[in-house]
């Protein structure tokens, strides 16, 4: 059975979580029942207070996992696209995107994907948020190889039959890995 992509990405988050994890969001849960335990130790005495802190614990259970995994992939997992190249070939109606991803991170990664969307062109720049929601073209790479820390590792990603003229488009690149 195959996955959606959204579910697939979390099961690959999921089966790859590090000690860093674990204590991240072992810490996030333990704020969350300190707080709570104290408001519910103040609602007797102060229940604006109580409740103000009830609401700073959802707020944490809705924002805080994905905060945590932004300061994670920004610090402990942080890796950076570089020597980013792009080859649109005539004879062939073929785009080929070539890089390197290298790992600035904390820990040696298990494995990337690599999101790869073609976006069109506007001067206007409200025109092209709105192109980003409907790109022409998204491919996605599942680089399965490991990637020590420092190290980089190449990869390349060919679009077939792709023929829009170079001016008409560009070229966004995401890379997450685990």
């Amino acid at each position: 059975m195959r996955l959606t992509p959204i579910k697939e990405r979390i099961a690959d988050y999921i089966h790859h979580l590090t000690l860093y994890d674990y204590i991240a969001y072992g810490w996030l849960l333990a704020v969350m029942v300190g707080f709570l335990l104290l408001a519910i130790s103040l609602a007797g005495k102060k229940p604006k207070t109580a409740l103000w802190m009830i609401l700073v614990v959802l707020i944490l259970m809705i924002a805080g996992p994905f905060g945590m995994k932004y300061g994670l992939d920004q610090t402990v997992r942080r890796v950076v696209l570089t020597e980013s190249n792009v080859t649109q070939l005539h004879f062939a109606r073929d785009l080929i995107v070539t890089g390197a991803i290298r790992n600035d991170g904390r820990i040696d990664l298990s494995g990337c994907r690599l999101f790869v969307r073609i976006l069109r062109r506007d001067p206007d720049r409200y025109k092209e948020m709105l192109y980003s929601l409907k790109p022409l073209r998204v491919k996605t790479l599942h680089l399965e190889k490991g990637l020590k820390k420092g190290s980089d590792m190449s990869y390349r990603v060919v679009l077939s039959h792709f023929d829009y003229p170079e001016h008409l488009y560009r070229v966004d690149q995401r890379v997450e890995c685990y």
